[in-house]
């Protein structure tokens, strides 16, 4: 009789330790993110609520209940957390948003810096910190007013 009750007590030992384990958000893993770019996620449950730490580094567009982006918007590391029902964490991680040196080339001249994507014709690509970003940001946008 008393290795019976032993035993129920270790069962029900058991199954708290496993209710415990299973409230706990998997292991995230972290997300990067080329600056200007978006990385999907799809979600294995229904999601009722969504922060990023820091809008001004990456920001989140929910598309459905289950699938939303991260788009870099300034290199830096912030962090996401996706709930769902009763609060639940579904998901838990950094968002990293790194560079995007996919066919660039860096030139360097008297201590300036400036990016050519090169794809295959080599054009200046802004990029936050170079000398000409600034200008060019500002033809993209008046270009983008005039259609």
């Amino acid at each position: 009789m008393r290795s019976l009750a032993r035993v129920a007590a270790k069962v029900v030992v058991a199954a708290a330790a496993l209710t415990a384990a299973l409230a706990l958000p998997a292991a995230a893993l972290d997300i990067r993110v080329a600056l200007d770019q978006a990385f999907p996620i799809r979600l294995a449950e229904a999601a009722e609520g969504v922060a990023i730490g820091n809008p001004s580094i990456a920001g989140v567009s929910v598309q459905n209940d289950r699938f939303l982006f991260v788009t870099g918007r300034s290199y830096g590391t912030t962090n996401l957390v996706v709930v769902g029902a009763n609060g639940r964490v579904l998901y838990s991680g950094l968002v990293r948003v790194v560079p995007d040196e996919t066919d660039v080339v860096m030139v360097t001249r008297a201590g300036e810096t400036a990016r050519l994507e090169c794809s295959p014709q080599c054009r200046p690509r802004p990029d936050i910190g170079d000398a000409n970003a600034n200008a060019l940001q500002g033809q993209i946008a008046s270009r983008g007013g005039t259609r």
